[in-house]
């Protein structure tokens, strides 16, 4: 198995990463002296600290105003512990794969955009370490071979990296690469790697040509993961934390989370460490680069790239395990970033220019292309509602909620309305199958679904569920905390999973993308059967039925989804959400379908709340809405998973396994 023994032990945890920043005093950032972090250098440094007197006016006391609060700061080691030498000698070894970690991100790249390491600048990185080091590393039979390469390693990622207003995306990526090559750029390379090959199909091209070295996909992801995770340690034991740093831990949180899952604690620790990181760093109110003279325009879209989807991340998994967010708009500055290519991030001059020109008075491409940004600035919309939906859903003390959410859904309209024409959602466009064949592009062009490209299609099938998302835990929220009726919530639930089946019917068209596919079903979907399996059995049990939920339908759609459940692979890192929505799903359809003893139908009010408001006589006793979870998503599943069915209900007559 390719990487077996190369990474021989894991790193012990660590505490919480030092950062050694300086910072601008333009926005009460604090600058001082080039020092490590056990020189007393703590980074971001606001409005309320004790030096932030000095820091506002430092221009008065001579002191310099520059943004070089990026900056590593750490002094070069004068030596490096011999086992940190040999540890880091054995890490390197698994670079003798270049070649074959090199088809991984050739075919990444040509399928889309990176998430925050882009792809010139990856090619930049990676062409620069082949050029140096692609002999020896080829040609090493073991680990004492790369000793002394794992030092210079060492050496450089311990020294700074340096840049002015002036400074090039190519010469700052220069920086990390070739005779300087850091532990950023090695960590970059095997976390892409292995969160590329969580998200290709089984059967995917690239896997048969990595026969015989590749052996497993799961246990080569790991393998990748066990890599950047010693790699992290490596950088965290530097104390230097920069731009590089921050797109490597991130896209190693987003291996750890595809690898064990968004419940597992270590996930949990990751992601919250990336948002410590982001705000050590400053980027939480990062200047735009023409307000600060030493920040380079590419580095300033970096930091707003890397800013918004960190800031969607948080909100993301806050929302799907009913926490609170880590992150919060109302200290930070949501500045999106401009919709431009990756490509067009790195040009320089009147390259430039022209493609500023492109974009219109708020930043948007007028291309009519959806890019990495363009999704990028949509979720941080979306997200920033998101945020106060959350605190309605979650909060403690929340005054009128009733206004509250009606402000909030007028929000999401007026987004809706302000969003230009080609990234709108259109519900008919999105969810209408055209009956063609998708796999080639001789049918006209009907639909979403016959027109984009795979990446684009996903991309706006996500821009389309976050909207409807939004809706879904709005209307969640609702039925918890005033105890309302479902009439509102019933009909986005269906729209959404239907959404989400309209996905999953179209996993070959996808098929690149099955990390995706897998989040959209536990993220959108299982909340939304859940919904309405629960609903459709308290009409059972009822006898009260309405339209807004017809029964045949929602049963087949609910069916459908099961069996979609049931192909999440076990080693999948969220397997255990899926399959314990399946078991609780598949419970709920067996009572509905199985014959049973008649339930006398009990009395209804008179109200306008919609389906299932009535007392149910039987099951888990008293009026479901009354005892079911509407709070988050992982409480829910686990208590459809701990219901005792069985017992009060006869007729299931029998476990799920």
């Amino acid at each position: 198995m390719l990487g077996q023994n190369l990474v021989t032990q894991s790193p012990a945890e660590s505490t919480e990463p030092s950062t050694t920043t300086q910072v601008h005093s333009v926005t009460g950032y604090h600058t001082s002296d080039t020092m490590s972090v056990r020189g007393g250098n703590h980074g971001f440094l606001g409005a309320t600290s004790s030096s932030a007197i000095f820091a506002e006016d430092q221009a008065n006391l001579g002191m310099e105003v520059s943004d070089c609060r990026m900056e590593c700061s750490a002094s070069p080691a004068s030596t490096v512990a011999s086992e940190k030498v040999q540890k880091g000698a054995e890490l390197l070894l698994l670079l003798k794969h270049m070649t074959l970690f090199n088809r991984f991100t050739r075919r990444w790249f040509d399928l889309c955009e990176g998430v925050v390491v882009s792809g010139p600048l990856y090619r930049i990185w990676t062409e620069g370490l082949s050029s140096a080091f692609g002999d020896l590393l080829a040609h090493a039979r073991n680990s004492e071979d790369l000793l002394g390469l794992s030092e210079l390693v060492w050496r450089n990622t311990h020294g700074p990296l340096t840049f002015t207003g002036t400074t090039t995306a190519r010469e700052w990526a220069a920086q990390a690469t070739g005779k300087k090559l850091r532990w950023e750029i090695v960590g970059i390379v095997v976390s892409m790697v292995g969160l590329i090959s969580t998200t290709l199909s089984d059967r995917d091209p690239v896997f048969e040509s990595c026969k015989p070295e590749f052996a497993n996909r799961a246990a080569f992801a790991r393998d990748m993961r066990a890599a950047s995770d010693v790699c992290l340690s490596f950088c965290r034991d530097c104390e230097a934390p920069n731009e590089m740093y921050l797109c490597f831990l991130y896209e190693n949180a987003l291996l750890l989370t595809m690898i064990k899952g968004d419940t597992s604690y270590s996930a949990w620790q990751r992601t919250g460490e990336v948002a410590n990181t982001i705000i050590a760093m400053g980027l939480h109110q990062s200047p735009k680069a023409s307000e600060v003279i030493n920040t380079p325009f590419f580095l300033a879209e970096l930091r707003k790239k890397i800013f918004a989807s960190a800031y969607g991340v948080d909100k993301s998994i806050a929302t799907f395990l009913g926490r609170p967010p880590r992150i919060s708009q109302r200290y930070c500055t949501m500045e999106l970033p401009l919709d431009l290519r990756d490509d067009q991030l790195i040009l320089e001059g009147e390259e430039l220019q022209l493609a500023l020109r492109g974009l219109d008075a708020d930043g948007w491409n007028t291309s009519g292309v959806i890019n990495r940004c363009t999704w990028a600035r949509v979720s941080m919309l979306h997200t920033h509602i998101r945020e106060d939906i959350l605190e309605i859903a979650l909060g403690v003390e929340v005054d009128d909620i009733t206004a509250r959410a009606r402000q909030i859904r007028q929000r999401l309209t007026a987004l809706h309305a302000s969003l230009p024409a080609f990234v709108k959602y259109n519900h008919s466009s999105v969810t209408s199958v055209p009956a063609i064949d998708l796999s080639n592009g001789s049918s006209p062009p009907t639909t979403l679904w016959a027109t984009g490209s795979s990446s684009n299609v996903l991309l706006m099938t996500c821009i389309h569920a976050e909207f409807l998302h939004n809706e879904f835990l709005l209307q969640r929220a609702l039925v918890k905390r005033t105890m309302g009726g479902v009439r509102e919530l019933i009909p986005v639930a269906r729209n959404l999973l239907a959404l989400v089946l309209l996905v999953m019917s179209k996993k070959d068209f996808l098929r690149d993308f099955q990390g995706d596919l897998v989040w959209m079903m536990a993220d959108h979907g299982l909340p939304c059967a859940g919904v309405l399996a629960i609903e459709l059995l308290k009409q059972e049990q009822s006898h009260q039925y309405n339209p807004i939920l017809p029964r045949s339908e929602t049963i087949q759609d609910l069916s459908v989804f099961i069996s979609n459940l049931a192909t999440v692979d076990p080693g999948e890192g969220i397997y255990t959400v899926c399959n314990q929505g399946r078991r609780a799903l598949k419970r709920i359809l067996d009572k509905i379908l199985s014959p049973g003893p008649s339930v006398a139908s009990a009395e209804v009010g008179n109200n306008d709340t919609g389906v299932g408001q009535s007392s149910v006589a039987a099951g888990v006793g008293g009026d479901l809405s009354l005892c079911w979870p509407t709070g988050d998503d992982s409480e829910f599943l686990q208590w459809l998973e701990s219901a005792e069915w069985e017992p009060r209900w006869t007729g299931v007559g029998r476990a799920d396994t």
